[in-house]
């Protein structure tokens, strides 16, 4: 089989780590862009030095046969235009987080990937960072015991206008968790390896000049009695954190800090793990390659792809649930959203 061809939606800041991480894997080529600015495209094409097709139509690459996988990487109000209409040309896609901001889009997208039998994944990229891909295999191992507490928190500085720049807008970007807590949530379910019953949460709305609250608490009941707990904060004034914890009877990680005694006799206190932290809000630091090449390989070996949209869907009902929860003072049961 040859290349697999990509076309890429949206040109902006992520676009580029698309571009070099598709661009750099022998097995696809990047063959179109799509941008409403054309000079976004093609100052890609030539840091790159790519040969493709620069559109300012998505349907016109849409229409392109050697075009095998969509990226979707444009502001989120518009991730379920594209990713239904690429699901409906027979593309496979790639939707950056968070994939849409109501039950409503989510589920137009479902059913288009779900009639149309294409692979997705949705892009929380965290999922090939090294301590991430750590303790997801201690966890596999048995290491911690019976894990009854998670903990995992995004609390990222984003304190600007929405004239300044789109994801300060609610109408566009969605809310706190939405914008970029949803991977904190995203880990909260990888790691408690049970999906969510009931939410509770609790907002602040600063002078952050953003639309929406920005900071949020959320306490989370799993089917299998675990609980978890994550905070989405944009107004604190420090530097970037993705604060995660496991907790078990028989071991327990906190960030890069691991005390598991059952597996080195002996230890009493916690051992540093050391590796690349997620530590930086910064896309470039981001493991795009890693994501890239699984959906490559499930792509070639038909495979499903983790986290797809069916995964990701059950990320943003908790997303959902926690804001329906801090707006109406109450606890949310997951089933309160209807059919996701």
């Amino acid at each position: 089989m040859g290349q697999l061809g990509v076309g890429i939606i949206g040109c902006g800041w992520v676009a580029g780590e698309y571009v070099k991480a598709f661009h750099e894997n022998e097995r696809s080529e990047v063959r179109a862009l799509v941008s409403r600015h054309p000079e976004n495209a093609q100052r890609y094409c030539a840091a790159h030095d790519l040969q493709c097709a620069i559109e300012t139509d998505a349907g016109t690459m849409l229409r392109m046969q050697d075009i095998d996988i969509v990226v979707v990487s444009t502001p989120h109000d518009v991730h379920t235009q594209y990713a239904v209409a690429a699901a409906e040309a027979g593309k496979h896609v790639i939707i950056e987080k968070p994939p849409a901001l109501s039950v409503e889009e989510l589920q137009q997208q479902l059913h288009a990937v779900r009639t149309n039998n294409v692979k997705t994944l949705v892009s929380f990229v965290l999922h090939w960072n090294p301590l991430l891909m750590t303790i997801d295999r201690l966890i596999d191992k048995n290491a911690f015991g019976n894990i009854f507490m998670v903990e995992v928190d995004y609390m990222h500085r984003i304190w600007m206008t929405p004239a300044e720049k789109w994801y300060a807008s609610r109408q566009r970007s969605g809310t706190a968790i939405l914008t970029g807590g949803c991977h904190a949530v995203d880990a909260l379910r990888w790691f408690a390896r049970s999906e969510a019953e009931e939410v509770s949460a609790y907002q602040v709305k600063t002078e952050n000049p953003i639309e929406y609250p920005g900071t949020i608490s959320v306490n989370v009941k799993f089917a299998d009695g675990k609980v978890g707990r994550t905070t989405t904060t944009f107004d604190a004034q420090m530097p970037y954190r993705f604060n995660i914890g496991v907790y078990g009877t028989e071991g327990s990680v906190r960030n890069d800090e691991v005390f598991v005694p059952k597996l080195f006799p002996g230890q009493n206190s916690f051992m540093k793990i050391p590796c690349v932290l997620p530590d930086s809000g910064d896309v470039t630091h981001h493991p795009f390659q890693g994501e890239v090449s699984h959906f490559l390989d499930c792509i070639l070996e038909g495979k499903r792809p983790f986290p797809d949209l069916e995964d990701a869907a059950m990320t943003l009902a908790v997303c959902f649930a926690a804001d329906r929860s801090a707006e109406s003072g109450r606890p949310v049961k997951i089933s309160e959203l209807g059919t996701i």
